[in-house]
């Protein structure tokens, strides 16, 4: 029938009008749990849900017997809802077939949803495309990708007025760029850094003390002070990633990850663009962040410093990932070189 937008999902569960099956998957995983709620809350009487409410994991349990549920009769109620995660059918042919045969003729009275969470389908294939066309020819197909940094912003700014706190639009993004934007790690934040102002507005400083900074917020942290020439600050934010135990390969990715966009936001400067053009061409949806500090951090470097910088990376990456040499050691020598590459110094 549809493939839905989020706006029409929304729309869909608040008039009380259901289709008999969905297929939600997509980026947010917030938000497929919380349209799933959604769908519980409408659609089931909690005195009744041991009766009208069947839950399985994909990995747990066959097609066959998931469909059984699916075909019984509510208990005292409109509705039987069956919610299914992560079952791979696109894996079988024979579970393809069985699912496409059971949506052609899907019980008036059912509401069967199937969600992919924990494990995302593979889009491109074919099997995944048949499955597709089975949801979309008996409900609706939603893929519930990352809102845009504009549109989160926008939901803090409101979540602070509800909690009793200040938030305006600018400090919202500002705290996107500080810890990510997953947004039910935002919200969390949000919750604290409201408790915090006391009724009072949320402002930069408040986020700069309290808030929780993303491994990528810190990583920025490292490439500004590269760009500046500070070893010391460079350093203390190493320090401080190590000292919190994570992993130095992804370290090492998301330093790369900061350079990648840097140097697209390079060239399209070059070319006449703004970092704008380049998120139209890329998947920075939600995190648009990216390219403005991308943008600013670039400013002084040249095409050919980024390109060396990112051969840099490419180096240090193979030598954390096939050899044995001290791994903090590594990221310190990558450090140093592109501090150098950011002052044109030449080395051997």
């Amino acid at each position: 029938m549809a493939k839905f937008k989020e706006a029409d999902l929304r729309e869909h569960i608040k008039s009380n009008h259901f289709f008999n099956a969905y297929l939600i998957y997509g980026e947010e995983s917030y938000l497929k749990e919380y349209y799933i709620a959604q769908f519980k809350k409408k659609l089931i009487d909690p005195a009744f849900e041991s009766f009208n409410l069947h839950q399985f994991d994909g990995k747990d349990t066959s097609l066959d017997d998931i469909l059984k549920d699916a075909q019984m009769l509510p208990m005292m109620s409109e509705y039987n809802l069956v919610l299914v995660r992560d079952y791979p059918v696109e894996k079988s042919k024979a579970d393809i077939k069985l699912l496409d045969e059971f949506l052609c003729d899907v019980p008036e009275s059912t509401v069967f949803i199937l969600v992919y969470d924990a494990a995302e389908p593979d889009l491109k294939s074919a099997g995944f495309k048949k499955v597709i066309s089975a949801f979309d020819s008996a409900g609706a197909v939603v893929n519930l990708e990352k809102r845009t940094e504009s549109d989160v912003a926008k939901l803090l700014v409101s979540g602070a007025k509800k909690r009793g706190a200040v938030l305006d639009i600018n400090n919202a993004k500002y705290l996107i760029s500080v810890s990510g934007n997953d947004m039910k790690n935002l919200l969390n934040e949000l919750d604290k850094l409201s408790y915090f102002a006391k009724g009072g507005e949320i402002t930069k400083d408040i986020i700069d003390n309290m808030a929780t900074k993303s491994l990528q917020a810190r990583v920025y942290d490292i490439s500004k002070a590269v760009v500046a020439g500070d070893t010391d600050k460079a350093y203390s934010v190493l320090d401080t990633l190590f000292g919190m135990k994570e992993d130095p390969i992804l370290i090492l990715a998301v330093i790369g990850g900061v350079y990648v966009d840097m140097y697209r936001v390079k060239c399209a400067k070059t070319a006449g663009f703004s970092y704008d053009d380049v998120a139209k061409h890329y998947n920075y949806r939600g995190r648009e962040f990216a390219l403005r500090n991308a943008s600013r951090d670039c400013a002084e470097l040249s095409e050919n410093q980024l390109r060396s910088s990112l051969d840099e990376i490419m180096n240090t990456d193979l030598k954390l990932k096939s050899t044995a040499a001290d791994k903090r050691l590594l990221l310190e020598e990558l450090i140093v070189k592109l501090i150098l590459i950011a002052k044109e110094v030449h080395y051997a």
